[in-house]
Protein backbone atom coordinates (compact mmCIF):
# COMPACT_ATOMS: atom_id res chain seq x y z
CA UNK A 1 0.00 0.00 0.00
CA UNK A 2 1.33 3.47 -0.73
CA UNK A 3 1.52 6.47 1.61
CA UNK A 4 -1.06 8.26 -0.54
CA UNK A 5 -3.39 5.44 0.23
CA UNK A 6 -3.15 5.25 3.49
CA UNK A 7 -3.27 8.87 3.81
CA UNK A 8 -6.80 8.37 1.60
CA UNK A 9 -8.10 6.06 4.02
CA UNK A 10 -7.43 8.03 7.00
CA UNK A 11 -8.67 10.89 5.57
CA UNK A 12 -11.91 9.02 4.67
CA UNK A 13 -12.40 8.14 8.32
CA UNK A 14 -11.10 11.39 9.59
CA UNK A 15 -14.17 12.71 7.77
CA UNK A 16 -16.43 9.50 8.81
CA UNK A 17 -15.56 10.22 12.54
CA UNK A 18 -15.55 14.25 12.20
CA UNK A 19 -19.51 14.09 10.90
CA UNK A 20 -20.66 13.39 14.48
CA UNK A 21 -19.07 16.73 15.55
CA UNK A 22 -20.51 19.44 13.26
CA UNK A 23 -22.87 21.07 15.44
CA UNK A 24 -19.75 22.06 17.63
CA UNK A 25 -18.32 25.61 17.32
CA UNK A 26 -14.93 26.23 15.77
CA UNK A 27 -13.07 26.77 18.87
CA UNK A 28 -14.26 23.02 19.98
CA UNK A 29 -13.74 21.76 16.54
CA UNK A 30 -10.07 23.44 16.90
CA UNK A 31 -9.37 21.44 20.19
CA UNK A 32 -11.25 17.99 19.06
CA UNK A 33 -9.69 17.91 15.61
CA UNK A 34 -6.22 16.11 16.32
CA UNK A 35 -8.05 13.79 18.69
CA UNK A 36 -10.14 12.85 15.79
CA UNK A 37 -7.15 12.72 13.12
CA UNK A 38 -5.40 10.31 16.02
CA UNK A 39 -8.58 7.70 15.96
CA UNK A 40 -8.89 7.68 12.29
CA UNK A 41 -4.97 6.82 12.19
CA UNK A 42 -5.70 4.23 14.84
CA UNK A 43 -8.48 3.18 13.06
CA UNK A 44 -6.38 2.42 9.71
CA UNK A 45 -3.43 0.85 11.44
CA UNK A 46 -6.18 -1.12 13.04
CA UNK A 47 -7.13 -2.87 9.84
CA UNK A 48 -3.48 -2.87 8.51
CA UNK A 49 -2.89 -4.90 11.83
CA UNK A 50 -6.10 -7.15 11.22
CA UNK A 51 -5.05 -8.28 7.88
CA UNK A 52 -1.54 -9.18 9.10
CA UNK A 53 -2.45 -11.02 11.32
CA UNK A 54 -5.00 -13.08 9.57
CA UNK A 55 -2.36 -13.99 7.26
CA UNK A 56 0.57 -14.40 9.51
CA UNK A 57 -1.47 -15.95 12.58
CA UNK A 58 -1.26 -14.80 15.91
CA UNK A 59 2.13 -16.75 16.85
CA UNK A 60 5.62 -16.55 15.59
CA UNK A 61 8.64 -19.10 16.15
CA UNK A 62 11.73 -17.08 18.28
CA UNK A 63 15.17 -17.99 19.03
CA UNK A 64 16.95 -16.52 21.75
CA UNK A 65 20.64 -17.05 21.46
CA UNK A 66 21.52 -20.55 20.74
CA UNK A 67 19.79 -22.71 22.82
CA UNK A 68 16.21 -21.51 23.26
CA UNK A 69 13.26 -21.54 20.64
CA UNK A 70 9.67 -21.34 21.32
CA UNK A 71 6.47 -19.35 19.89
CA UNK A 72 4.92 -16.32 21.24
CA UNK A 73 2.51 -14.43 20.56
CA UNK A 74 3.23 -12.34 17.11
CA UNK A 75 4.33 -8.72 17.08
CA UNK A 76 1.75 -7.57 14.92
CA UNK A 77 -1.07 -9.23 17.56
CA UNK A 78 0.60 -7.06 20.28
CA UNK A 79 0.56 -3.79 18.90
CA UNK A 80 -3.05 -4.32 17.79
CA UNK A 81 -3.59 -5.32 21.42
CA UNK A 82 -2.22 -2.12 22.65
CA UNK A 83 -3.45 -0.06 19.51
CA UNK A 84 -7.36 -1.22 20.23
CA UNK A 85 -7.21 0.06 24.17
CA UNK A 86 -5.93 3.57 23.30
CA UNK A 87 -8.66 3.67 20.03
CA UNK A 88 -11.41 2.69 22.51
CA UNK A 89 -10.19 5.19 24.97
CA UNK A 90 -10.06 7.88 22.19
CA UNK A 91 -13.60 6.97 20.84
CA UNK A 92 -15.06 7.00 24.23
CA UNK A 93 -13.48 10.08 25.11
CA UNK A 94 -14.24 12.00 21.61
CA UNK A 95 -17.78 10.50 21.97
CA UNK A 96 -18.43 11.89 25.87
CA UNK A 97 -18.00 15.35 24.89
CA UNK A 98 -21.49 15.28 22.52
CA UNK A 99 -24.85 16.02 24.32
CA UNK A 100 -26.41 12.38 25.15
CA UNK A 101 -28.74 13.09 22.17
CA UNK A 102 -26.08 13.54 19.71
CA UNK A 103 -23.91 10.55 20.29
CA UNK A 104 -24.04 8.03 18.36
CA UNK A 105 -24.17 3.95 18.71
CA UNK A 106 -20.11 3.18 19.30
CA UNK A 107 -20.64 -0.19 17.63
CA UNK A 108 -20.84 1.02 14.27
CA UNK A 109 -17.98 3.14 14.52
CA UNK A 110 -15.52 0.42 16.07
CA UNK A 111 -16.09 -2.31 13.49
CA UNK A 112 -16.24 -0.68 9.72
CA UNK A 113 -17.88 -2.57 7.27
CA UNK A 114 -16.04 -4.92 4.83
CA UNK A 115 -16.74 -5.98 1.48
CA UNK A 116 -17.48 -9.65 1.03
CA UNK A 117 -14.45 -9.68 -1.07
CA UNK A 118 -12.17 -8.18 1.79
CA UNK A 119 -13.94 -10.95 3.95
CA UNK A 120 -13.14 -13.76 1.93
CA UNK A 121 -10.29 -12.41 1.01
CA UNK A 122 -8.86 -11.95 4.66
CA UNK A 123 -10.28 -15.08 6.33
CA UNK A 124 -8.55 -18.50 6.00
CA UNK A 125 -10.69 -21.22 5.82
CA UNK A 126 -11.19 -24.12 8.84
CA UNK A 127 -8.95 -26.15 7.13
CA UNK A 128 -6.01 -23.71 6.18
CA UNK A 129 -6.56 -21.99 9.58
CA UNK A 130 -6.01 -25.63 11.17
CA UNK A 131 -3.58 -27.19 8.62
CA UNK A 132 -1.22 -24.00 9.15
CA UNK A 133 -1.45 -24.41 13.26
CA UNK A 134 -0.61 -28.06 12.52
CA UNK A 135 2.66 -27.19 10.29
CA UNK A 136 3.56 -24.28 13.26
CA UNK A 137 3.16 -27.21 15.69
CA UNK A 138 4.78 -29.69 13.73
CA UNK A 139 7.99 -27.12 12.98
CA UNK A 140 7.92 -26.12 17.05
CA UNK A 141 8.65 -29.70 17.45
CA UNK A 142 11.08 -30.10 15.22
CA UNK A 143 13.33 -27.04 16.66
CA UNK A 144 12.67 -28.44 19.99
CA UNK A 145 13.80 -31.81 19.03
CA UNK A 146 17.06 -30.52 16.94
CA UNK A 147 17.78 -28.41 20.47
CA UNK A 148 17.59 -31.63 22.32
CA UNK A 149 20.01 -33.59 20.00
CA UNK A 150 22.74 -30.30 20.15
CA UNK A 151 22.35 -30.26 23.87
CA UNK A 152 23.24 -34.06 24.24
CA UNK A 153 26.25 -34.27 21.64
Amino acid sequence: MTELERNTRIFKEFNRINVYFENLDENQKSIISPLIQNAAFMRVALDDLQEIINREGMVERYQNGENQYGMKQSAALQSYNALVKNYAAVIKNLFGLLPKMERPAIKPLMIREKTQEEIAASILSDEERLEKINREIAEAAAMQQRQREKEEH
